[in-house]
């Protein structure tokens, strides 16, 4: 049975800023967003928006009466909870009229949650193949101002219907996962704004990336070769194309390499924006 992503919606804020605006206000080059982290612009949540209704925004494309007459679970993934007690996966069950008898229910961690999501989502279409599963990612990031994070700032949802017959996307089972306790990159509960180790954070993300590859080629004999294309986690576009470069070497052939690249820089569309 293959199991994936069946459908997919994305959602982002009414406003954008853009960053040769914010580079002016900052008495700053351009080329130090532009260049430096390859950022044309950010969205800009209004108060009238949260990942509730950016998330809803997100699902509302791609869902069909029937698909809500059938989804029995509802996840939603994100680290910019508005409620420390209800999961706004609640509301957004509400605010879509999915059927009643579903399991709706909230994941928090920074980054890896809507992996998490959709891990879960797998399990659960694997124990009941004919079940649908919403999975929805939604995070509005908010830093200081004039922050060394400001400009890497956003808001978004990205929606994904989890089936056992994807047109998208398929599941595998050779993954790899690494923890590590660090304090790079974190918000307690008294601050509304991320506290960040910026040179810290980059470092720990280059060598967990670079350290989780090799733990997978090791457990599943992977080689360069054998992908089309890499999809990173993308606090900001530069950091990823370092990740990437990280993981390149000579092995390949320059066609391979350009393939790879061609589809990394068409993948940062959205996140340079």
């Amino acid at each position: 049975m293959s199991i994936g992503i069946d459908k997919i919606g994305f959602a982002t804020a009414k406003y954008r800023l853009d960053m040769a605006d914010l580079a002016v206000a900052r008495d700053t080059d351009p080329n130090k967003y532009s260049l430096g982290l390859m950022l044309d612009s950010l969205s800009i949540a209004p108060i009238t928006e949260d990942i509730v209704t950016l998330g809803a925004a997100a699902a509302e494309q791609i869902l069909t009466k029937e698909d809500k007459a059938t989804i029995d679970m509802v996840i939603v993934a994100t680290e910019s909870s508005i409620d420390q007690s209800k999961a706004a996966a609640v509301f957004i069950h509400g605010l879509l009229g999915i059927q009643p008898f579903a399991r709706s229910f909230e994941m928090k961690e920074a980054c890896y949650s809507a992996t998490a999501a959709l891990n879960y989502a797998k399990l659960h279409v694997t124990a009941q193949a004919a079940s649908k599963v919403l999975v929805i990612a939604s995070d509005i990031a908010k830093y200081g101002i004039k922050t060394s994070g400001e400009p890497t700032q956003g808001a978004g949802a990205v929606a994904m219907l989890v089936t056992n017959q994807p047109r998208i996307l398929t599941f595998n089972d050779d993954n790899v996962a690494q923890t590590r306790d660090v304090m790079d990159f974190w918000r307690p509960n008294y601050s509304t704004t991320p506290f960040v180790q910026g040179m810290f954070s980059t470092k720990q993300y280059l060598d967990c990336l670079k350290t989780t590859w090799a733990e997978y080629q090791k457990r599943y004999q992977g080689k360069l070769e054998d992908f089309a294309a890499f999809c990173f986690h993308i606090p900001y576009p530069k950091l990823a194309r370092k990740g990437l470069n990280k993981l390149l070497d000579k092995s390949l052939s320059q066609e391979k390499t350009g393939q790879i690249k061609a589809n990394f820089e068409a993948s940062i569309s959205y996140s340079r924006q």
